[in-house]
C-alpha cells in the first residue's frame, strides 16, 4: 500500500538521534547554568525552596544558590539595553528597542539566533468584541487550572495582533514569508456565546528558527549589536538595581552595562535535570528535544532577587511528527490496544503514555496510533459542528490498506520511518470497537456515542503519533508584571532595570499541560512580550 502525505519531513530515526544529542547535552548543561562559583552561605534571597535536588543540608537546590559576584572584567561595554537570548522573544525585544532609538546589545549563548515553533498566535481585536476577548482570557485561565496572572493574558490579548503584524513585516523584509493559504492561520472560537477571531503567523516548513536567523541582518541595520557564543553568567547590580550583564567570551568575563535595563529572553530549562526534577517532575520519562536550554535566565533572575513561579510548571509535548490529528477517532497504544476515551486532546495525550515509556524503557512506547477508515474526513467535518476543536487539517503522515492489517504493514514497511505495531491486536481492537458502536454504548471507556462510528469501510487509515520524543518546552518562569518587569521575591514589586519575556517569565500558564486551544499561543506570547518590553525599556 502507498504511504500518503509529506515525505521530506524529519524521520523517526532522526528524531531519536536528536533526542539522544539533547539528552547528552543535558548532562553537562547544568554547568553552563551555574556558570559561577557558589557562595558558602548558599543565599537564595527569598526564592521558593524545598523539594527535590537539594544542595546539602540547607534544603536549597543548587541552581537557586546565589554565587559570589564577579568583580573583575577583561572589558566593559556600554549600552542602554542588553537583551539576553536571541530567539523569537529576544529578537523581537532587541529589534523593537533599536527601532525605538536605544543602543542595543543582544548576547547569545549559541553561535546563531535560535528559536523553535511554527505558529505565532494573536487575537484579531478588529473583529473580536471586548466581551469575546475577556471570555478568551477567562477560558485560558480555566485551562491553566486558574493559576494564570490575568494581567499577563490581557497584555498578550491587547497587543498580540499589532506585535505579530509588526514581526511579519520585519520577517518579510528579511525574505521570510508566511505560508500562503494555511488553513490554521485563521480560526474562530466560540466561547460563552462570543466569537473570538484568532490569527497566526505560520511558518510551516521553515520554522521560527530560520526566521530569526534571517532577521539578524535587519536587526543589525537597525542598530542591534549581536554577540554570539557569549553566554550570560550573572547580572550586575547596584543597590538592588540591575545595571548590566556579566558574560563569558573566550574564557574571559565581559561586563555589558545597560543604563536603561536588561531583558532576559533565555527560554526554558529542559536541559537542566535538577530544575526539571524540582519544578516539573512530570517530565521524568520524556527526553528534551532542544539543546542548551539550561534555565540561565531563571537562575540569574533569582540571584538578583526575583522569584520563580511555584511548581508544577506547564509542559509542552506535541506529537513529534507535527501532524495535528485532534479528533475522537479510535486510538491504540504501542501494543495495539485501545486505552482511553478518545477526544480532541492532543496536548494531553502524553500523560497517557508516560507509564508505557517507564515500563518499556524506550521512547517508542510513547507512540500512539489513530485508527479510522475512508469516512474519516467526512466525520471530522460533521463533528466540527459539535466541537470546533476537532481538527486534522495538517495531517501530514498516514498509511492505508484494504484491511486494518494491511494499513499497519504499510506503516511498518515504510523505509523512512518504520513504525511497528501488532497488526492483529489493532484488528482485534477495531472489532471490539465496532461491537460497541453497534450497541450504541462504550462499555469500555464511556465515550460519547455521538463520536462512536464503526471502522468498516476501506481503505483503512492509521496515523502514527510520537509523544515519547515530543517535548518542546517547559513553561514556567520568573514572576513578572504586565510590563514584563521581574518582581522581587516576597514583595512582588519590580526589580529596577530587569525584565523577562517568553518562557523565562510567568505565570502566564499554570496547568499541567500547554493548552493547544489557541494554536501558536507560546510563540505569539513570546513575540508580543519581546515587542512590548523592547519599546518600554527603550522609552525610559
Amino acid at each position: 500500500m502507498d504511504r500518503k502525505g509529506i515525505s521530506n519531513g524529519i524521520t523517526r530515526r532522526q528524531m531519536l538521534k536528536i533526542g539522544g544529542l539533547a539528552a547528552a547535552g543535558a548532562a553537562g548543561a547544568s554547568v553552563l547554568g551555574g556558570c559561577a562559583p557558589k557562595s558558602a552561605a548558599n543565599e537564595t534571597d527569598g526564592a521558593f525552596s524545598g523539594g527535590a535536588g537539594v544542595d546539602g543540608a540547607s534544603a536549597t537546590p543548587s541552581f537557586l544558590a546565589k554565587p559570589e559576584p564577579i568583580a573583575e572584567f577583561a572589558e566593559t561595554k556600554e549600552y542602554e539595553v542588553v537583551v539576553v537570548g536571541c530567539g523569537a522573544a529576544g529578537m523581537s525585544a532587541a529589534l523593537s528597542a533599536a527601532e525605538a532609538g536605544a543602543r542595543i546589545a543582544c548576547v547569545q549563548k549559541e553561535s546563531i539566533p535560535s528559536s523553535q515553533g511554527n505558529m505565532a498566535a494573536a487575537v484579531d481585536l478588529g473583529r473580536t468584541s471586548e466581551a469575546g476577548k475577556q471570555a478568551l482570557i477567562s477560558y485560558l485561565t480555566v485551562l491553566s487550572q486558574h493559576r494564570s496572572d490575568r494581567s499577563l493574558l490581557e497584555a498578550w490579548a491587547d497587543n498580540s495582533f499589532e506585535a505579530i503584524s509588526w514581526f511579519k513585516e520585519r520577517a518579510s523584509q528579511s525574505g521570510m514569508e508566511v505560508n500562503e493559504n494555511e488553513p490554521q492561520a485563521d480560526r474562530v472560537l466560540s466561547i460563552h456565546g462570543y466569537d473570538v477571531y484568532l490569527h497566526a503567523n505560520t511558518y510551516f516548513g521553515t520554522g521560527h528558527g530560520e526566521v530569526v536567523k534571517a532577521m539578524a541582518p535587519l536587526a543589525e541595520e537597525s542598530g542591534v549589536e549581536f554577540f554570539f557564543e557569549t553566554p550570560a553568567v550573572q547580572l550586575a547590580l547596584d543597590d538592588g538595581r540591575v545595571t548590566g550583564v556579566v558574560c563569558e567570551q573566550d574564557g574571559k568575563h565581559i561586563l555589558f552595562n545597560a543604563s536603561k535595563g536588561v531583558i532576559l529572553a533565555t527560554g526554558d530549562y529542559q536541559n537542566d535535570e535538577e530544575m526539571i526534577a524540582y519544578y516539573c517532575p512530570d517530565l521524568k520519562e520524556f527526553p528534551p528535544n532542544q539543546m542548551n536550554r539550561t534555565g540561565d535566565g531563571h537562575k540569574m533572575g533569582v540571584w538578583a532577587g526575583g522569584e520563580i513561579e511555584p511548581p508544577v510548571h506547564t509542559k509542552m509535548i506535541h506529537d513529534a511528527r507535527v501532524g495535528r490529528v485532534d479528533t475522537p477517532h479510535m486510538v491504540v497504544n504501542y501494543r495495539g490496544e485501545r486505552f482511553m476515551c478518545e477526544g480532541p486532546m492532543q496536548g494531553y495525550l502524553n500523560n497517557y503514555v508516560r507509564e508505557y515509556i517507564h515500563r518499556e524503557g524506550t521512547s517508542q512506547a510513547g507512540n500512539v496510533y489513530t485508527v479510522c477508515d475512508a469516512k474519516w474526513q467526512d466525520q471530522i467535518a460533521e463533528w466540527k459542528a459539535i466541537d470546533p476543536e476537532i481538527d486534522a487539517s495538517n495531517c501530514a503522515w498516514y498509511y492505508e490498506g484494504a484491511t486494518v492489517e494491511e494499513a499497519c504493514r504499510a506503516m511498518a514497511d515504510d523505509e523512512q520511518n518504520g513504525y511497528e505495531v501488532d497488526a492483529q491486536a489493532v484488528a482485534a481492537a477495531v472489532r471490539r470497537y465496532n461491537e460497541l458502536c453497534a450497541a450504541g454504548a462504550d462499555e469500555d471507556f464511556g465515550k460519547d456515542p455521538v463520536f462512536m462510528r464503526a471502522i468498516d469501510t476501506p481503505p483503512f487509515i492509521i496515523v502514527p503519533h510520537e509523544y515519547g520524543l515530543g517535548l518542546s518546552a517547559v513553561i514556567g518562569g520568573l514572576l513578572v508584571n504586565a510590563d514584563n518587569q521581574v518582581l522581587k521575591a516576597d514583595e512582588h514589586t519590580p526589580i529596577e532595570g530587569l525584565y523577562a519575556v517568553g518562557n523565562v517569565s510567568g505565570p502566564f500558564y499554570g496547568g499541567v499541560d500547554y493548552p493547544m486551544d489557541v494554536l501558536g499561543l507560546s510563540i505569539g506570547r513570546a513575540i508580543t512580550g519581546g515587542y512590548l518590553a523592547g519599546r518600554h525599556v527603550a522609552g525610559l
